[in-house]
């Protein structure tokens, strides 16, 4: 059976790597700890927990390639690809596709902003970051193994959505992130079963 979560480390909020198949990927680098040679850089928006350029600077090497939301423009001048909700791009060793990130109801993350979560896959395994989003309806059409959801905070959804997400986009594993540094408790783990058919897995922050 494969191990989904090979490789993967949490790092804090939504800054997750992930280390298959001899390459190495960031989503959203925060906190970053330890050696890091990244590959790819995938930045789902601007806000300060989300873009770092002094973790981006860190992990980046001479042939990191760093993908961003295209209105994300003004803030990035060195950047590889810039994309918007829906575009595919396949590269050495990995399909990125981006899909839309944003609040419902809600300012912190407009619609219109133009922002992203994204669906990659490294080695047979595919993952879904969903950036700082509300459950969306195009989740639906979003398959992937392992599905990292933002949760417990006042800016991204409630656990229960994120279980929702999970079951949408069909994950075997759903990672809560972006959770316990902003006074929220996460206390709902034992009631996930009820609502997701698949595995709930809460990892330990990289200190």
């Amino acid at each position: 059976m494969t191990d989904f979560l090979e490789g993967v480390t949490w790092f804090r909020h939504s800054s997750i790597r992930v280390r298959r198949g001899g390459v190495e990927v960031h989503v959203d680098p925060w906190g970053v700890t330890g050696e890091n040679h990244a590959d790819y850089v995938l930045l789902t928006h601007p806000h300060f927990d989300n873009f770092s350029e002094d973790d981006i600077a860190r992990i980046r090497g001479p042939d990191t390639v760093v993908i961003a939301p295209s209105t994300m423009r003004r803030q990035l001048s060195d950047v590889d690809h810039f994309l918007r909700p829906g575009d595919l791009i396949q590269m050495d060793g990995i399909d990125v596709l981006a899909v839309p990130a944003h609040n419902v109801g809600r300012r912190f993350h407009p619609p219109d902003a133009g922002w992203l979560g994204y669906v990659f896959s490294l080695e047979g395994v595919t993952y879904y970051h969903a950036g700082h989003t509300d459950f969306l309806d195009s989740m639906r059409g979003i398959l992937c193994h392992v599905a990292f959801v933002p949760c417990a905070s006042d800016y991204t959804m409630e656990f229960n959505e994120a279980l929702r997400t999970a079951q949408a986009c069909g994950a075997s594993v759903l990672i809560p992130v972006h959770w316990g540094e902003l006074g929220v408790a996460f206390d709902h783990v034992l009631e996930a079963q009820e609502i997701f058919s698949g595995e709930v897995r809460i990892l330990d922050r990289e200190a």
